[in-house]
């Protein structure tokens, strides 16, 4: 989140008080070991986030994800499908290795390359458009800060595609506030906490369809 480097030790200070479950988590993922979440095998999300995803995630439920990493290991364990949109070639390729190292063989994996420096025509990408015509359970919007209409235009079309009962989660929500605003979702709640592998405090949104 915005602030000073102050700022934003007092804020993780301040939520680890209030909440001290977090404590061992962050300092393992955050000082102690230098690992990823894709080697953590957790969603780069706040921590609130990812225990309440641990509680609500089925086993017959179908994902579908903008953007790939430890998120989709996650998933992969927990729920029927998994279905990851990437941009990035060599992310790509990181993550299906480890998903075949791990012998995870319920995700299909969809390299969509994009320019996001140079967002002319995303609205008719393949990346945009790659999720299959059909409803799911849960969808991530995540992937490329780049350009900063990414998640917002990727959360529309995600709108389309989201199943009665189910939920999507936008992560570093705090950057899309307009999100909060205007959607279809029968109710939104907003997980803020420290998590893994990130300095500060940030928010992950979750909007209940």
């Amino acid at each position: 989140m915005q602030g000073t480097v102050p700022a934003k030790i007092g804020r993780v200070l301040v939520n680890l008080i209030q909440h001290p479950q977090y404590i061992s988590r962050c300092l393992a993922h955050n000082v102690v070991n230098g690992k990823t979440p894709l080697d953590l095998e957790v969603p780069w999300f706040s921590y609130a986030a990812i225990d309440f995803l641990e509680t609500f995630l089925q086993p017959n439920m179908n994902v579908c994800e903008y953007g790939s990493g430890g998120s989709t290991v996650f998933f992969a364990r927990r729920v029927h499908s998994v279905f990851s949109i990437e941009d990035n070639a060599s992310w790509h390729e990181l993550v299906s290795n480890r998903l075949k190292e791990k012998s995870l063989n319920n995700v299909t994996m969809k390299l969509c390359p994009f320019d996001f420096k140079n967002p002319k025509g995303f609205e008719n990408s393949d990346y945009l458009h790659a999720m299959p015509n059909e409803k799911f359970d849960v969808i991530v919007v995540d992937g490329s800060e780049e350009w900063t209409q990414v998640r917002p235009v990727c959360f529309r079309k995600a709108e389309a595609h989201i199943n009665p009962g189910g939920i999507i989660v936008v992560d570093d929500s705090w950057r899309y506030g307009s999100l909060r605003e205007k959607h279809h979702a029968k109710s939104l709640k907003i997980f803020q906490s420290v998590g893994p592998c990130r300095p500060g405090v940030t928010s992950t949104d979750v909007f209940f369809y």
